[in-house]
C-alpha cells in the first residue's frame, strides 16, 4: 500500500477514469437498447434508476473491504471489462431479448429490459462502483477524511461530466457505437495495469486481456462492419436486397434499428403505405408547384420517383441519414434535407406549407413519444397554409379497440376535426393507417341529426349545389337526344 502512496497520481487517474467509464456505460446502454426497447422516457428512467441503485450498492460494498484493495480493484476491472464488452454488444443484446421473449413467452419488453439490466448492467456498475471507497484506502491517511472524500468525489464526478458528452458527441459520432464500446473496454483494461506492478502478474493480465479483447473486437467492431452501413447516435442502418413484406416486390430495403424503414425498386416503387401517400398527393390532390414538408426522412422515397413539379423539404433528427441513403440506397434525393428535431423545426421555422407529411412511425419501438402529442399535431396545423393538408402515417389497429390506437386517433382528431383514416389492412392487427387531415372552418361542428331536429335534406341540397345542376344538364341532354330519335 505504501508503494501507491508514493505515487498518488495513479489513484487520482483511476478515480477519474471510473467516473468517465461509468457514465459512458450508462449512455451506451441507453443507445444499444433502442432497437429492442425504444427511446421512451420509461426505458431511460428504468436504466438510470437501476444504474444509480447498483452504483450506490457498489459504494457500500467497497467500503466494507479491509485489505487486498489493489487485487480487488484489478479483479473488478477485468470482470467489468469482459461483461461490458460482451453484454453491451449489439448481437448479445439482440440474442438476449429474442431468447427471453421466446422461452418466457412474454411480449412485455419492459420485463425483458429489466431482466437484462439486472443480470448484465447491474453487476458491471456494482463492480465499478466499488472503485471510489477502495481507492480512498490507498490515499494518504494523514489527510482529513473530508478532504480526501471531497477530492475523490470531485474527480469521479468530473470524469462523469466529461464522459457524458464525449461518449455521444465524440466517440459515437465519429467512431461509431462499436468502437465506443471497445474504447471503454480498453480503459477498464488500462486501469487493471495501473495497479499491476509484478512482471508475472502483468504477463498474465496481458494474455487475459488479449483473449477477451479479441472476442470483444469481433463481437462489436467486426460485427458492425459486416452488418451495418453506419451506426449513429440514433440508429443502426443497413441496406439489403429483399422482398417488400407488404407487396412482394423485389428491391432494396433500408433497415433502421431492426425495422424496415424504406423500400425501393428499379421502378421507384416503395412500401404500399408510401405509394398510397404518393397517390393522394400526385393523383387525387393533383399537387403542382406545392411546398411539401416531410417529417421523418426515412429513405427519401416519397419523391424518389419524381417531384411532379413540387418542392420537397425533408427533416430528420439524424444528420447522417442523407449520406447513409446516398451511399447504398438512393443515389440522389429529390429535395432539400435539414437535420433537426421535427418539433424544433416546426417551432423555429415560421414557413408554411401546402402539405406536411409526418412519417415518424416505422414500428412501435421507434415512435418518439414527443411526436404523438396534441402539441405536436398543433405545431403541424400552425405550419400549414390555408386549406393545407396534413398526412400522418400511424402504426396502430384500425378498429381502435386498444388504448394506444384509440388515443392516437383521438389526439389527432382533437386538433384536426376533419380527417380521413385509410388503413392498409382492415383487420384487428397492427398496420399502417394513413390519416389525411385538413383544418376546415366546420372542423368543430358537433351538430347531429335526430328525429326531433333533422336538417339533413337542406344540408344535402346545399352540398349538391354544383352537382345537382350537372345532373339536370345531363338529364336534359339525354331527353333531347331521345326526342330527336
Amino acid at each position: 500500500m505504501k508503494q501507491f502512496i508514493k505515487n498518488p497520481n495513479i489513484i487520482l487517474i483511476v478515480i477519474f477514469l471510473e467516473g468517465f467509464v461509468s457514465i459512458s456505460i450508462e449512455i451506451l446502454t441507453i443507445r444499444q437498447v433502442i432497437p429492442v426497447a425504444g427511446t421512451s422516457i420509461i426505458v431511460t428512467s428504468l436504466i438510470i434508476g437501476i444504474f444509480l441503485l447498483f452504483l450506490a450498492i457498489g459504494y457500500w460494498r467497497g467500503g466494507l473491504y479491509r485489505d487486498n484493495f489493489t487485487s480487488i480493484l484489478r479483479r473488478n476491472f477485468i470482470i467489468a471489462a469482459g461483461l461490458m464488452g460482451i453484454g453491451i454488444s449489439y448481437p448479445f443484446i439482440a440474442y438476449f431479448f429474442v431468447t427471453l421473449e421466446h422461452y418466457i413467452a412474454t411480449s412485455n419488453f419492459l420485463f425483458i429490459l429489466t431482466a437484462y439490466l439486472l443480470l448484465i448492467i447491474a453487476p458491471i456498475i456494482y463492480l465499478i462502483g466499488q472503485t471510489v471507497p477502495l481507492s480512498m484506502n490507498l490515499m494518504n491517511p494523514d489527510k482529513r477524511i473530508a478532504e480526501t472524500g471531497g477530492k475523490v468525489l470531485f474527480l469521479s464526478t468530473l470524469g462523469s461530466f466529461l464522459g457524458a458528452p464525449l461518449a455521444s458527441l465524440l466517440f459515437m459520432e465519429f467512431f461509431g457505437v462499436a468502437w465506443s464500446v471497445f474504447i471503454n473496454f480498453s480503459i477498464l483494461i488500462i486501469m487493471v495495469f495501473l495497479f499491476s506492478k509484478k512482471t508475472k502478474e502483468r504477463l498474465l493480465y496481458i494474455i487475459l486481456a488479449a483473449g477477451i479483447g479479441w472476442f470483444v473486437y469481433k463481437l462489436n467492431i467486426s460485427f458492425e462492419k459486416e452488418h451495418f452501413i453506419a451506426t449513429t447516435n440514433f440508429a443502426n442502418y443497413s441496406v439489403s436486397d429483399g422482398v417488400a413484406p407488404d407487396s412482394g416486390w423485389k428491391g432494396k430495403i433500408l433497415e433502421s434499428n431492426n425495422a424496415y424503414s424504406s423500400f425501393i425498386n428499379d421502378k421507384k416503387e416503395t412500401f404500399l403505405y408510401n405509394e398510397l401517400i404518393k397517390r393522394i398527393l400526385f393523383k387525387d390532390l393533383k399537387l403542382h408547384d406545392a411546398q411539401i414538408l416531410v417529417l421523418g426522412a426515412g429513405g427519401f422515397t416519397l419523391s424518389a420517383g419524381g417531384t411532379h413539379g413540387n418542392y420537397f423539404t425533408y427533416v430528420d433528427i439524424d444528420p447522417k441519414i442523407k449520406s447513409v441513403v446516398e451511399k447504398r440506397f438512393l443515389p440522389k434525393i429529390n429535395g432539400k434535407f435539414i437535420a433537426q428535431d421535427a418539433r424544433i423545426y416546426l417551432i423555429k421555422h415560421l414557413r408554411q406549407y401546402d402539405v406536411i407529411v409526418s412519417d415518424v412511425c416505422s414500428n412501435l419501438f421507434s415512435i418518439p413519444p414527443s411526436l404523438l402529442t396534441r402539441e405536436y399535431f398543433s405545431n403541424i396545423k400552425d405550419s400549414l397554409k390555408t386549406n393545407g393538408f396534413a398526412i400522418f402515417n400511424i402504426v396502430a389497429r384500425p378498429f381502435l379497440n386498444d388504448p394506444y390506437s384509440k388515443r392516437v386517433d383521438s389526439t389527432i382528431r382533437s386538433v384536426f376535426g376533419n380527417c380521413i383514416s385509410i388503413p392498409l389492412q382492415y383487420s384487428d392487427r397492427l398496420t399502417n393507417i394513413i390519416y389525411v387531415c385538413r383544418a376546415s372552418k366546420n372542423a368543430h361542428d358537433k351538430e347531429v341529426y335526430t328525429d326531433n331536429l333533422n336538417t339533413g335534406t337542406l344540408d344535402f341540397i346545399v352540398l349538391q349545389r354544383g352537382s345537382y345542376s350537372n345532373v339536370l344538364r345531363v338529364f336534359h341532354k339525354k331527353n333531347t337526344l331521345n326526342a330527336t330519335k
